[in-house]
């Protein structure tokens, strides 16, 4: 009964938000809903496992299979997102001239699926990703793409993050798991606390955002009701992600929360450009440390309360490295895992690994040394590229740049690049806008080869 009430309460309170935001984020157009309905099924757990008819993975030939049911969704979403973007008419030229480097990216996994040993599978998998290719540029095709973000995020945390807390607390069964060590485990409305972490970190990134640079901008008072309901979705973002003991979700959302207000100063504002190469550098010099030095790194994680193996993630960094694969081109597109290589993994390592737990590593592992290049040219050009966002929209360009460079510290212990995933989703969408031909694309401006552009902020 008590359930049943917290349920029902729950749901009032999230009718409530909802309802509110459709005053203080309205949907631009119903293409925006497509794009929220993406993100809600990649940003929680698929439909099959709503259900309870998902793939069990008890052995390594289930990664082969998949879903059908899940299958199918995702086709009818993706062929409708592209038959939306058709009717946006974006200017392709102007997109793919603005995102080089991205492009590069996108298609060399494209390419990398003709030397896969399961191209099949690797092909279904890209076309998921094109999925998230199209519903981004449906949002960024928007005549105001930052009103359609925030008011298709703003709806995404106020449905997953309540929802996620009556779930743990109210329905066990759905809500909490026991991991491979028959450990209690939080998961909330994902599937793992890995996967809960990822959605508090986005979640409260963008909480922080709204509450430091939207509330009472522009001279404007204060919504306190607003205020005091986004303090306290930030308040159980906090809680869920101290439950679900992520640890990277947890440091991310501090480092994420200091960018934010540090860019409050012209001086991080004028420089970030080169802190997507100093992140990156950074992020590359911990893994070198990890294997240099390794008493001075094991002090960190014991102060986060975890082991000096990162819960196993080290020990299995170096069992990949040592798999005989081709360092120039790698397994193919999302391949490493699949085949005889893992059986061999799943025997040695309990929580029966699926991913690196790397985002570098995994690039590696299935596009090779030219993959993991690509990918840090592409993160560099995007952080070069949101320096000039700040110019136009100060406080959207910040939560993006913010967005770029804790996702390349997010991935140095979660493998989120390329894949179904909220955060690389974000990612996508960061690296994808440009307020020139999306100001083109919406009719703005007329005539895009006239000097002395000027393109109105969308804030």
């Amino acid at each position: 009964m008590l359930s049943l009430l917290a349920l029902f309460g729950n749901i009032l309170l999230v009718a409530w938000l909802l309802a509110r935001d459709r005053k203080l984020y309205p949907m631009p157009s119903k293409a925006s809903w497509l794009a929220l309905l993406w993100i809600l099924i990649i940003g929680s757990r698929y439909i099959s496992a709503w259900f309870g008819v998902g793939t069990e993975l008890d052995s390594p030939d289930d990664l082969l299979e998949g879903s059908l049911l899940d299958r199918n969704i995702f086709l009818v979403l993706i062929i409708c997102g592209a038959v939306t973007l058709f009717f946006h008419r974006p200017v392709w030229g102007a997109i793919l001239k603005s995102n080089r480097w991205f492009l590069a990216f996108f298609v060399y996994c494209g390419i990398s699926i003709m030397w896969s040993d399961y191209p099949f599978v690797s092909l279904k998998r890209y076309t998921k990703e094109i999925g998230n290719v199209i519903m981004a540029l449906i949002i960024l095709t928007e005549k105001d793409p930052v009103q359609a973000i925030r008011a298709i995020f703003a709806r995404y945390v106020h449905l997953v993050i309540p929802f996620s807390i009556v779930l743990i607390y109210c329905f066990p069964s759905i809500g909490t798991y026991y991991d491979a060590s028959l450990l209690l485990s939080y998961c909330g409305v994902a599937t793992n606390k890995n996967k809960l972490g990822v959605i508090t970190f986005v979640s409260g990134l963008f909480l922080v955002w709204e509450l430091i640079h939207i509330g009472g901008a522009d001279g404007k008072k204060p919504d306190w009701p607003k205020l005091y309901s986004g303090c306290a979705l930030l308040l159980m973002v906090v809680w869920l992600t101290y439950i679900a003991h992520s640890a990277t979700a947890l440091v991310c959302i501090i480092v994420g929360t200091g960018m934010l207000f540090l860019m409050k100063f012209p001086f991080f504002v004028r420089n970030v450009g080169y802190l997507g190469i100093y992140s990156l550098m950074l992020a590359v010099s911990m893994i070198l440390l990890l294997y240099s030095f390794p008493n001075i790194i094991d002090a960190v994680p014991e102060m986060m309360g975890r082991d000096k193996t990162l819960t196993g993630r080290t020990d299995l960094w170096i069992d990949l490295l040592r798999e005989p694969i081709n360092p120039i081109l790698g397994t193919g597109y999302q391949s490493f895992w699949l085949g005889t290589r893992t059986d061999d993994l799943w025997d040695k390592y309990l929580f029966h690994p699926t991913q690196a737990h790397n985002g570098y590593l995994e690039t590696y592992l299935n596009g090779g040394l030219v993959g993991v290049g690509l990918l840090f040219a592409m993160i560099v050009a995007t952080a070069s590229k949101l320096k000039k966002v700040l110019l136009l929209e100060k406080s959207f360009g910040i939560l993006l740049i913010v967005f770029i460079l804790t996702a390349v510290l997010y991935n140095c212990t979660e493998a989120m690049i390329s894949r179904l995933s909220l955060l690389w989703f974000v990612i996508c969408i960061a690296a994808l806008y440009s307020p020139a031909h999306h100001s083109v694309a919406a009719g703005i401006d007329k005539n895009p080869e006239k000097k002395g552009i000027r393109f109105p902020n969308s804030r």
